[in-house]
Parts: C-alpha cells; sequence; structure tokens
C-alpha cells in the first residue's frame, strides 16, 4: 500500500471528520437558508479550519505517530503524502460547501484547510490547533488586515510557507 493510500484510509476512517464534515454542510445549508444577502462562508470557514486540525492531530494525540513512522521512516514524503491526501478529501467537500452556500471559492476552503493542517503538526494538539487557527481568523486575523497589505495575505504562499514549516518541524523532533 502506498504511502498516500494508508494516509487516505486512516483520514477517511476518523469519526470526527465526517462528523466535523456534516455539522459545516448542515450549518451551511441553514446559513444559506435564513440569511439575507449574508455570505455563510466566513462563519463556515471555522469548519474547515477543524476539519485541518483533526486530520493533522488525530495521530498525535494517541501516540499512532510512532506506528506510522515505523512504517514510513521517510518523513518529509510521509508529511507531503498528508498533505496532498487532506487537499484531495477536502476538494469535494469544499465544492459541495459551496454549492449549497451558492458563493463563496473552494480554493481558499482547501487552503485554509492545509494551513489549518499545518499549524497542528506543528503545535501537534488539537485543543492547541484549533484556538490559534480559529483565534487568528476570527480575531486578530481582522485587526491585523486592516493594518497592513492586502498582498501580504496570499493564502497561497502562507500555506505553503506553513506546510514547509510543518514538514520542517517533523523531520527534525522525535515522535
Amino acid at each position: 500500500m502506498t504511502t498516500a493510500r494508508a494516509e487516505l484510509l486512516k483520514l477517511v476512517t476518523l469519526p470526527a471528520l465526517a462528523l466535523t464534515v456534516g455539522l459545516t454542510w448542515g450549518l451551511t445549508a441553514l446559513l444559506a437558508l435564513v440569511a439575507d444577502d449574508a455570505d455563510p462562508i466566513p462563519y463556515v470557514r471555522a469548519g474547515f479550519l477543524v476539519l485541518g486540525v483533526l486530520a493533522a492531530s488525530s495521530e498525535y494525540e494517541g501516540g499512532q505517530l510512532r506506528t506510522t513512522l515505523l512504517g514510513v521512516p521517510r518523513r518529509a514524503r510521509l508529511q507531503l503524502a498528508k498533505a496532498l491526501v487532506l487537499a484531495l478529501v477536502t476538494t469535494p467537500v469544499a465544492v459541495v460547501t459551496v454549492l449549497i452556500a451558492g458563493t463563496g471559492d473552494a480554493a481558499y476552503l482547501v487552503l485554509i484547510t492545509l494551513l489549518a493542517g499545518g499549524v497542528a503538526t506543528v503545535l501537534r494538539h488539537a485543543l492547541a490547533g484549533v484556538v490559534v487557527v480559529l483565534g487568528y481568523y476570527y480575531v486578530l486575523g481582522p485587526f491585523v488586515r486592516d493594518r497592513f497589505d492586502d498582498g501580504l495575505w496570499l493564502p497561497a504562499a502562507w500555506t505553503l510557507v506553513i506546510l514547509l514549516a510543518a514538514a520542517a518541524a517533523v523531520v527534525r523532533r522525535d515522535a
């Protein structure tokens, strides 16, 4: 079994991820139904941020990462597979969410999910990851965006930086 296939199997069998996707779609449908001209996507981002954190931190919580590293000792390859699989799984979820909402950008939702996964990988803890990514997006982010040039906030660039930091952290530290 390839690394990506093994990561896909692990990811799709996590009950918390299915619950998060279901709640995200339900919230999107509810907000799209009751909101008058309001874009539900800013509120739905939380589901994608939590999805990324849960996907990345699930192996750290139970110590499963040690077993994974025995099977795939090349850590950079493992991190690449994890990111690709998370993007693969998140893309249809994001497309359906955007279709339900009638607005939004599926690529952006995939990018923030990957970014949240990178943050959780660096932090190695689900709760810390959720607090950091939700705190940034809903508290610190609007404050910072108002004070700096929009060019600093390219989602693809920041996602790449965080994913590279996550890969470096996994390669350099113990499981």
